[in-house]
């Protein structure tokens, strides 16, 4: 892997010359905590419109890329906004000069805002009507009360409904005054063939730092202490209930463990919470665990769907196998297969194209440093089960409950 180019902008480049085609992936450290109040929901609105606003031949970013026999898509989180295509080298340069233009050059008008906004407000209608969506909302709301990492990344209807075109474009105007810019290219397309379309479009007017400061503008600094709960009123119908706590940020070299907590307790067939769930009980059919780190805090998250006769017993059973790894620690062989799994998941990554240019670009908002993948995988396989008792017992020491529908 070469090293990030000599632009102001982070680019990180990936030259495979055997695969046919070219991932691409700019990622703007601009996400939902950076919305300005008053405006939840205007980083969301800024993905929508850098992806559907027509180029002064009527086609949208999207409608470009796809008309070419490429794949697109975007995505807004607590921290970015993402934008990425994979596409054949013959168009890969073309292509990364049209998203960084999309990006840097986003005309906002009230009719293209309007028809958004309605999009939008759909979206977010289907997201509240799932439960599964909308308890992973709630949580995070819990998770992070009354820090901007707890506001909903699309918004609310109402804030949503009150954006106009200056809030707007005052909110993309500061995101590349202040927001960090990293870009990433994996495939066939050369280094020399990136630099020369970014600076076409102009990228080289973006003068910015590799890391986020989380104590400027409204990203709220670190988050205040959490107070634990648990569920007090259980639903009568079929229920998501998703527990969890924070978790180490992203440079936290504790957040391997957490990561291999994540798998310890999934939905394998070879974790214990798959044997005490599925095996033993008979609690719940589907659920998973990850471990998300963000700049300056995580969340480690336990996600299952089940009866409402069995939420009060899945809760029950989930504290006690969490419980019994934080005084016991894991068992070796169940330890073992997780840190396989995580360990597989690194080399999926690496190994995927697509997903490895997404990691390259987030994770060079989140650090100085490349990411890689022989790194994360020795870092993975260096975690002790010492290590990973510890982190059950600080998740154990501050676990918090949510559940959808809410109980009466």
């Amino acid at each position: 892997m070469n090293a990030p180019l000599s632009l102001d902008v982070p680019v990180v480049v990936n030259h495979e010359p055997r695969l046919r085609t070219t991932s691409l992936c700019f990622a703007l450290g601009f996400g939902a905590r950076h919305d300005p109040p008053g405006s939840s929901g205007v980083a969301h609105m800024l993905e929508h419109l850098v992806m559907s606003t027509p180029f002064p031949d009527g086609l949208s970013l999207c409608e470009r890329i796809e008309h070419r026999g490429g794949e697109c898509n975007a995505m807004t989180g607590p921290e970015s906004l993402v934008v990425h295509a994979q596409v054949l080298n013959e168009d890969a340069a073309e292509v990364a000069e049209w998203i960084c233009r999309a990006l840097l050059d986003l005309r906002v008008d009230q009719e293209r805002l309007d028809t958004e906004r309605r999009v939008v407000l759909q979206e977010l209608s289907a997201a509240a009507s799932d439960d599964a969506d909308a308890v992973q909302e709630a949580f995070l709301g819990r998770l992070f009360a009354g820090h901007p990492l707890g506001s909903p990344v699309g918004g609310l209807p109402g804030t949503v409904s009150g954006l106009t075109v200056d809030s707007v474009r005052d909110a993309h105007d500061r995101a590349l005054r202040t927001a960090p810019f990293a870009v990433s290219s994996v495939g066939g397309l050369t280094e020399e063939a990136l630099r020369e379309a970014l600076s076409v479009a102009g990228l080289g007017r973006m003068a910015r730092g590799a890391v986020p400061d989380p104590g400027l503008g409204s990203t709220g600094g670190v988050p205040g202490p959490l107070t634990p709960g648990l569920v007090e009123r259980w639903p009568d119908e079929f229920c998501w209930m998703l527990v969890g706590g924070r978790a180490p940020h992203a440079t936290d070299p504790r957040r391997h463990a957490s990561a291999i907590l994540g798998y310890l307790l999934g939905g394998s067939p070879a974790s214990p919470l798959y044997d005490r769930f599925r095996n033993q009980d008979a609690l719940a059919y589907s659920f998973r665990s990850w471990s998300r780190s963000y700049s300056d805090t995580g969340a480690w998250r336990m996600l299952a769907g089940c009866e409402p006769d069995n939420a009060p017993r899945l809760l029950a059973a989930f504290r006690e196998v969490l419980d019994q790894v934080a005084v016991d620690g894991p068992q070796e062989q169940a330890f073992l297969a997780a840190k396989r799994q995580a360990t597989v998941e690194a080399v999926r990554e690496a190994e995927a194209p697509l997903d490895l240019a997404i990691v390259l670009a987030t994770q060079r908002l989140l650090s100085e440093r490349v990411w890689d993948a022989d790194e994360e995988i020795a870092a993975l396989k260096a975690v002790t089960a010492e290590q990973v008792r510890g982190a059950a017992a600080e998740l154990s020491a501050q676990l918090i409950a949510v559940i959808r529908p809410e109980g009466r």
